[in-house]
């Protein structure tokens, strides 16, 4: 949690107060809190911007926020172990909507499901009109040019007959025939000789909102029928769990994150060796991946490896491990060599666009710097695990085996132990 952060709790209160509606059950306002405090353990609630007109010391339901909260103390809602992005909207209009349609992005918990619960909110259908210059303006498009007397309405007014003055003879109104002098009297006009000209449209909508996720007026509906806040929410998000206790704190800032630290090469597979002492490649990235899974471990974290052991992993193997467990992060370590120079220092590499990986790296590289490690910089690469791992992804070259000062700096545990002690700082920061 940031310096000055509200504690978790309170934000909840605040943010579920902002969205409150009075008429709400209670079941749907424990949705809701767990919906919000989801989103900010995922730590988007940065992004939301409170309701101005909230104020609690208006509020006479106040007491039912804090029930919502109280009850629901520490539910997040989760998929495979990660916490979900919990969209939420007002009424769906009949049924939610496919991720991949609203944000081009398949998102497997944001399922399209049907939903009949909102068809008496004050969103299941609403009107609105618009001028024809207003729509212009607004979509930035001109319409196509037409002449006054050419416009016909297909299946209301078509079929417009004129005479050479331009008087209507007669038109077709619906199935109907019926003369121009006749419609000049039934609406009041002052001569045949009329035209029809479109001023605006009107726009008949159902829902209101993004149609992702959970409809807080579905819900509501739901409770009111006897469901749990809990079914609620299963019903709206596909496949997901809600869990208790996963939730970062002071102590525990990486609670609920799931990190996979890729130990380089093993087996027969010895990577680089060392000039002067021999040091092997594979045991030092193991030796320091160990320390640095010890260092996140304590702060809360659920840290996998892609090999455990001396053993040889195949670099497809390797991705379909990291993938399967579906981690927040993925760092790849292993050491660096160049013949016949005096390079040295810890270098990164991040995939081409994942700005989020790059920022990880910086935050590592300041935190080596305030320990006097030597550093390269971080880098873009387009390394084969990248392009096959789904999470963001890093590759440390910890230092050079080809450099004889740094070589016996490995074989140092206390080195080893700084760097691992640098990389977890890093990382905690960026998350918290």
């Amino acid at each position: 949690m940031k310096k000055g952060a509200a504690p978790l709790e309170d934000k909840v209160s605040l943010l579920l107060s902002s969205e409150y509606n009075s008429n709400f059950h209670i079941e749907a306002l424990k949705a809701l809190a767990v919906v919000i405090r989801t989103n900010i353990a995922r730590g988007v609630d940065e992004s939301v911007e409170v309701n101005k007109n909230y104020n609690s010391g208006q509020s006479n339901h106040i007491e039912e926020v804090k029930r919502a909260v109280r009850e629901t103390e520490g539910m997040v809602i989760t998929y495979k172990g990660k916490l979900i992005d919990a969209k939420y909207h007002l009424a769906c209009g009949g049924s939610t909507e496919n991720s991949e349609n609203v944000t081009g992005n398949p998102v497997l918990y944001l399922r399209r499901v049907l939903c009949k619960y909102c068809q008496n909110s004050p969103y299941w259908q609403n009107e609105k009109s618009l001028s024809i210059e207003e729509i212009q303006e607004r979509i930035r498009k001109k319409f196509p040019h037409y002449t006054m007397e050419d416009i016909e309405i297909k299946g209301l007014m078509e079929e417009i007959k004129r005479d050479e003055y331009g008087r209507v003879e007669y038109l077709k109104i619906g199935n109907d025939i019926i003369s121009g002098k006749e419609l000049m009297e039934l609406l009041d006009l002052d001569s045949t000789r009329f035209i029809i000209w479109p001023t605006g449209l009107k726009f008949i909508s159902k829902g209101k909102g993004h149609g992702m996720g959970l409809c807080l007026y579905g819900a509501n509906k739901m409770a009111e029928e006897g469901h749990s806040f809990e079914e609620i929410i299963k019903y709206y998000y596909t496949g997901v769990e809600i869990e208790k206790g996963s939730l970062p704190t002071g102590e525990k800032p990486l609670n609920g994150k799931i990190i996979a630290l890729d130990p380089g090469h093993g087996g027969e597979d010895h990577g680089y060796k060392g000039d002067y002492l021999g040091l092997l490649e594979k045991d030092i990235v193991y030796n320091l991946s160990l320390k640095l899974k010890e260092c996140l471990e304590e702060l809360g974290c659920k840290v996998f490896l892609t090999r455990n052991g001396d053993e040889k992993v195949l670099a497809s193997e390797r991705i379909e491990r990291v993938n399967n467990i579906n981690p927040h992060f993925f760092i790849s370590i292993h050491m660096d060599y160049y013949s016949n120079s005096n390079l040295k220092g810890v270098e990164m590499f991040h995939f081409r666009n994942d700005i989020e990986s790059q920022k990880i790296g910086l935050l590592i590289e300041k935190n080596l710097k305030e320990m006097d490690i030597p550093t390269r910089g971080v880098k873009e690469g387009n390394f084969y695990l990248f392009r096959g791992i789904g999470a963001s992804a890093l590759m440390v070259e910890v230092g050079f085996l080809s450099n004889k000062d740094e070589e016996i700096k490995f074989k140092d545990q206390k080195y080893i132990d700084k760097i691992a002690l640098c990389i977890s700082k890093g990382i905690s920061s960026y998350f918290i």
